[in-house]
């Protein structure tokens, strides 16, 4: 039976299912201690090697990552904004241009903290670095100023930062659109993206696209486009079926999207990740795939996709994803001999779980900001830079 006709669009992933860098999403006050006393560990404002500035940038990105987590977007600006600052000082004090790379990283990271608060004009400046680049182009990321000469030592210190830019450009982009629900604009700028960014860098374009028309009812387009994608890996060939199976659900084709999706269950349900950083990508594909199940009245293949999630969250574990996993596992199957474990970690989340998508309101951000691995992990990002304070509670 195909789903009922005024919730069928909502099928359609609003987020790229395709593999690309995520971070897992394990305890927050654990991992914001870990990374706190990481940071008292490196010598931040006197950094100078490059594994060291490397250390120092990356506990930093996932220090506001995990301070946004709790819904504290203000405060998270704020220690994006301090690490823009020690960059600016570390490359004055070293005289390398090349150190202002790792300006690149937080600079994005506001824009996405700009994106979340519904801003698009304000987070598109800090996603469009790639245009800056290809043109040589001058840029100002706050304290950060990039000469246009600065460019060849930022590409010679990090190699990969045409990626980065280029795949930022366009999956923040489109993915603005999608998050804000307008798909006609998401495909207005797929169109001008096409134009814009170099071939290479159209994974994200295509998949894109499909979502856009997903988005915007055009499923028999999408299911064509879906079909004659060019993945590059299993992980993007699965992405590219998700969709597919998305449209032909939309067009009513129900026992065509059903053989489709079980072959995809085989698949997804015996991939083993084969590095952290794979698992990210699986569990949101298992997660999407369970919802199309549902979708098809299999709730067989639901309860295989959303076991298997629970499975990798064991080994990889990302709390909101478990949380999602959990609520289908126990909604599905009452009876089944784990349920009381099930149970209890859900009920473990419910009542401890940080993260402002499971938590939803039931504490303030502010309560949860001013508990102490958070207040250590924003003094020690503060301490680098001798920033002032951050905000006031009424501010952040």
């Amino acid at each position: 039976m195909p789903p009922p006709q005024t919730g069928i669009r909502s099928l359609a992933s609003r987020d790229f299912l395709r593999h690309h860098e995520r971070l897992l999403r394990p305890a927050l006050d654990t991992w914001a201690l870990e990374l706190h006393q990481e940071l008292d560990g490196l010598n931040m404002a006197s950094a100078t090697d490059p594994s060291q500035l490397d250390a120092v940038s990356a506990c930093m990105n996932k220090a506001s990552f995990v301070v946004a987590s709790t819904g504290h977007l203000a405060s998270a600006m704020h220690m994006c904004e301090c690490q823009l600052t020690w960059v600016a000082r570390r490359s004055l004090a070293c005289s390398d241009a090349g150190i202002l790379s790792h300006a690149i990283q937080p600079w994005i990271n506001i824009g996405r903290l700009h994106a979340l608060r519904g801003d698009r004009e304000s987070a598109s400046p800090h996603f469009r670095l790639a245009e800056q680049f290809s043109h040589q182009e001058p840029a100002v990321l706050g304290p950060c100023h990039l000469p246009a000469d600065a460019w060849q030592a930022i590409i010679k210190a990090a190699p990969e930062m045409p990626h980065v830019m280029w795949n930022v450009y366009a999956l923040e982009t489109i993915k603005g659109c999608l998050k804000s629900g307008d798909s006609a604009r998401a495909l207005v700028t797929i169109s001008y993206l096409r134009h814009t960014v170099p071939a290479r860098w159209h994974g994200f374009i295509n998949e894109g696209e499909v979502l856009g028309l997903l988005h915007h009812g055009k499923a028999e387009q999408a299911v064509a486009q879906a079909v004659c994608a060019d993945p590059g890996s299993a992980y993007d060939e699965a992405a590219f079926r998700l969709h597919e199976i998305t449209g032909l659900i939309m067009l009513g084709h129900c026992q065509q999207a059903l053989r489709r999706a079980v072959g995809l269950v085989a698949f997804l349900t015996q991939v083993q990740p084969q590095r952290s950083k794979d698992a990210p990508t699986l569990l949101r594909q298992l997660r999407q795939l369970s919802i199309l199940m549902e979708a098809l009245d299999e709730p067989r293949y639901v309860l295989a996709a959303t076991l298997r999630g629970l499975d990798i969250c064991i080994d990889h574990d990302d709390q909101p994803l478990r949380f999602a996993f959990l609520a289908t596992a126990l909604r599905l199957a009452p009876t089944h001999a784990a349920v009381l474990g099930w149970e209890r970690e859900h009920r473990h989340l419910i009542d401890h779980c940080l993260y402002t998508e499971v938590r939803r309101g039931r504490s303030s951000t502010a309560a949860v900001l001013d508990r102490l691995p958070f207040l250590g992990l924003i003094t020690a990002v503060e301490g680098g830079v001798d920033h002032p304070t951050l905000p006031a509670p009424g501010q952040r």
